[in-house]
Parts: structure tokens; C-alpha cells; sequence
């Protein structure tokens, strides 16, 4: 006897029986009344087992297409996009992984994607997870210098360029001081007095005129 999933065309649920002699279906149940007169009750199980079901299967795109067709809340499918990842992630399917955790954005806390990521050395995923982060305005300050430490471990100047000087057309917000910071930290003094500019901080403007850069004359 067997249950059918039309829709992620799978087979739901299995069970061996007897020679059925009458199907019927009430109260949310189907009942199978067998030749031997015994009978068996099948019911539909609750969310929760289902998903558990599909996880120990490993049929994570099932249980993501479960949950959405159900209409659940985002934090819900936030938790099952998470196991997603941490599948993938387990199976070194690093960039796959990746893709659900930035799916999970504003519903999972950053700090448990960051520290997987950190561990495995993934500089290029986790660039790409903090991006997430500041386009979507969640970012914290720890998380923009991470972002930039990233860029210039990469020497990515280019990405530099468009996250501080705004050359991609999109508002990226962050905080002044971070940025400042990291800059100068890193030798990129240029980048900073371009932040310091146009946030109007003037007095840390020529200090990185004189201090960093020694042009006296400019100043």
C-alpha cells in the first residue's frame, strides 16, 4: 500500500498489507478493512515528523518545498534552509552551502554562518555573506571591518572601491569610524580620507593628510 506525493513525486509512505477488501477515508485518515477483518488506520503526521522524516533521508529540497507549501513562517523555513546548509557544508559543498545560509539572512544569527566559514579558510563565501549582510542594512560594526579585512587580505581594490565610494549606484551603510580605522590599519590611507571627506570629519581628514601620507604642501 502506498501514499503518493504528486507534487514532489516521491513516495510518501509504504506499508506491506494484507488483501484489502474496503478503502475508506474519514476524519482525515484512511481506513483499509482487510479480508481478515483487521483493519489499519493510516493519518497524515504533523509537520515536525515530517520534516524529521525527510532530514534523515536527506531530502532537503523536499522538506524547503514542504514548509513553503505550507505557508509557514520565514523563521520556519529559515531553520530548515539552515540544516540545508550545514548538509551541504558537512560534504565540503562549500559555495552550495553558502547559497541556503544567505537564504536564512535576518532569521539566523550571522555569527553561527561567520565562524563556519572562518574555520574552513572560505574567504571568497564568507565575502559574499557579509555583502548580504550590509545590502540588506543588518550589518554591525564588527561585521563591516571583518568585511573590509576580507577585501584587503584579497587586495580587492575594486570591491573596495564600489563597497566605500559608493561605485556600484548602491548606499551602502556603514559606520564612519570602522571604516576610517581599517583603512589606515591596512595602508589603504587614500580610502580613508575619502570616507573622513565626505562624512565631513575634516580635523581626521588632515591628520591623515600630515600623519599617514606627509603632504604638508596639500595641507
Amino acid at each position: 500500500f502506498n501514499i503518493y506525493d504528486l507534487k514532489n513525486r516521491l513516495i510518501a509512505h509504504s506499508v506491506a498489507v494484507n488483501e484489502v477488501s474496503y478503502m475508506v477515508c474519514e476524519w482525515g485518515n484512511i481506513i483499509l478493512i482487510m479480508a481478515d477483518r483487521s483493519a489499519l488506520c493510516v493519518g497524515e503526521k504533523d509537520m515536525e515528523s515530517k520534516l524529521d522524516g525527510l532530514f534523515k533521508k536527506n531530502l532537503y529540497s523536499v522538506a524547503i518545498n514542504l514548509v513553503q507549501s505550507q505557508q509557514a513562517d520565514a523563521a520556519a523555513t529559515a531553520q530548515v534552509l539552515r540544516k540545508y546548509g550545514d548538509h551541504l557544508y558537512s560534504k565540503q559543498e562549500y559555495d552550495e552551502a553558502m547559497a541556503q545560509y544567505i537564504l536564512t539572512i535576518g532569521h539566523l544569527e550571522p555569527s553561527y554562518v561567520i565562524q563556519k566559514f572562518l574555520d574552513a579558510q572560505r574567504i571568497h563565501n564568507l565575502t559574499n555573506y557579509l555583502e548580504k549582510l550590509h545590502e540588506k542594512g543588518i550589518a554591525s560594526k564588527d561585521h563591516t571591518t571583518l568585511l573590509l579585512n576580507c577585501y584587503t587580505k584579497l587586495k580587492d581594490v575594486e570591491k573596495l572601491n564600489y563597497f566605500i565610494k559608493n561605485e556600484d549606484g548602491v548606499d551602502h551603510k556603514f559606520d564612519v569610524e570602522t571604516v576610517i580605522r581599517v583603512c589606515r590599519a591596512a595602508g589603504y590611507h587614500e580610502h580613508a580620507m575619502y570616507v573622513a571627506k565626505k562624512a565631513g570629519r575634516h580635523e581626521l581628514y588632515l591628520k591623515m593628510l600630515l600623519e599617514d601620507l606627509g603632504r604638508y604642501d596639500e595641507a
